[in-house]
């Protein structure tokens, strides 16, 4: 097999990668953390979401099961209270895949809003 390579730079050669923020610091400090669902996806292997803020390059993960490590494995993951929020913003009910879930966020002509916010009982996860 031959291969017919060449070193030119893909077209979008200027583009910032990506920096990963944790969403639990915005919240433990500033009682809320928010970003634009531009794009979303489900890894299996590692049981997490992967939010994506595309215009100001910023990206965030959401585990839906705890850590072998984790204080408190009696608590819903957060994954899974961000599945139910998107479940409750899209009307979504019964059996859903994670692609359908992400699906139905990556659909949107308007990018929606996720936000986590500490309450007293806990942390909400909303979209919208």
């Amino acid at each position: 097999m031959q291969f017919n390579l060449s070193n030119k730079q893909p077209e979008n050669k200027n583009e910032k990668p990506v920096e990963w923020v944790r969403w639990y610091e915005s919240v433990n400090n500033d009682e809320v953390f928010t970003i634009t669902a531009d794009r979303i996806s489900f890894k299996d292997e590692n049981k997490a979401f992967y939010i994506i803020d595309e215009e100001n390059n910023v990206g965030t993960s959401v585990f839906a099961a705890h850590h072998p490590n984790a204080k408190f494995t009696d608590a819903t993951p957060h994954g899974i209270r961000l599945a139910n929020a998107i479940g409750r913003c899209f009307d979504l009910e019964g059996d859903i895949t994670a692609a359908e879930l992400c699906e139905a966020v990556n659909g949107r002509e308007e990018s929606p809003i996720v936000k986590a916010e500490k309450t007293d009982k806990g942390i909400l996860w909303t979209i919208g």
